[in-house]
């Protein structure tokens, strides 16, 4: 369930900027033919609603209908209670309850006469609300799409720039002081939450990784308005193969440069990496934040992609350990041109 601030500031993020959003997705659904897009989305996969709506699906489950011309329309189980409350913290004006999505979909399309229905990242989707809809709209042809909005998100605009270094901020903070010696993984956990809720961050993972010789690495990925942030770092400051992993990490964002591939990163750090236990196998990782929130699943499906100007993600060296230990070290940046702009990190 997120737990965090739910903001529509319109100084923050100009109403135009919501406008742009949803009309760069409906020009792709012309070029597609699609008539109608249905977004599915629950707590754990909503962040194309959130980034086209402001929409938070705090728990529970909803879908967002969005026409080739016209405003979309939010279809959700919730209470007239919840869904007066999200219409004041949204752009979507539409609201539409019942108790299943089949006749939400049937009833919105109703007046549609037939067409083309999109089911955007259908994928993802639970089986059997593909199902359900599919049944229930004979007269209309069903498409499965893909990433529509997770491409829009890929470079994020100004507006997201400046929430991320935030966010990258207020991350940073928190986990220098979690970091502190002489805590517990729990105090750790607690540091962070009070910290990044306390600033209104909707959802907050932090993981505590150990190895047999000691070794800890406490990260934390977590979500500030529509935008993800994430990072890991090793207890302590010494030497050894937590310095030479350390190294790795910089030399793989110093390479993360427009053009560049997830191959390119890991040969940077290859050198450093060389430091590591024979037993040790380490993984180089770029997440692009728009894809943190599933930790890298649907990248990690896509042929290898490169790294595109503005682009902001997190680098990430994951390692492990065949006595079953584990260790990671990754910081948040935007690519830029000459030098990636760390958003978390030292060097942020």
């Amino acid at each position: 369930m997120k737990r965090g601030l739910v903001v529509l500031d319109p100084t923050e993020t100009p109403p135009q900027e919501w406008n742009d959003r949803l009309a760069r997705l409906q020009r792709s659904l012309a070029d597609l033919g699609v008539d109608v897009a249905l977004f599915y989305g629950d707590v754990s996969r909503s962040d194309d609603i959130a980034y086209l709506t402001n929409l938070c699906i705090y728990w529970n489950e909803g879908v967002l209908a969005v026409p080739r011309h016209g405003p979309a329309a939010f279809l959700t189980k919730l209470s007239l209670r919840v869904q007066n409350w999200m219409k004041s913290s949204s752009t979507v004006e539409e609201f539409r309850g019942g108790p299943n999505f089949a006749e939400l979909v049937a009833h919105y399309l109703s007046d549609r006469g037939g067409g083309t229905l999109g089911l955007v990242d259908a994928a993802l989707w639970p089986a059997a609300v593909v199902e359900e809809i599919t049944a229930a709209v004979p007269g209309w042809r069903t498409r499965r799409l893909g990433g529509l909005v997770r491409k829009q998100r890929l470079v994020p605009s100004a507006t997201e720039q400046t929430l991320l270094r935030a966010a990258g901020g207020i991350l940073h903070e928190a986990v220098e002081t979690a970091i502190s010696e002489g805590l517990t993984p729990g105090h750790r956990v607690e540091i962070v939450e009070r910290a990044l809720r306390g600033a209104g961050f909707l959802d907050v993972y932090p993981i505590s990784l150990s190895t047999s010789d000691d070794v800890t690495s406490f990260g934390v990925t977590a979500q500030y308005r529509t935008g993800w942030v994430h990072t890991s770092r090793i207890l302590g400051q010494g030497g050894g193969w937590p310095g030479a992993l350390r190294t790795a990490l910089a030399a793989a964002i110093t390479a993360a440069r427009p053009g560049a591939a997830v191959s390119d990163l890991a040969l940077a750090a290859h050198t450093a990496l060389a430091a590591l236990p024979r037993s040790a196998s380490a993984a180089v990782r770029w997440i692009n934040q728009a894809d943190l929130s599933t930790a890298g699943e649907v990248g990690a499906q896509l042929p290898e992609v490169r790294l595109a100007a503005g682009e902001v993600g997190a680098v990430s060296i994951e390692v492990a350990f065949a006595d079953g230990g584990h260790a990671a070290v990754a910081e948040t940046v935007r690519v830029n041109g000459d030098q990636s702009e760390h958003l978390t990190g030292a060097q942020r």
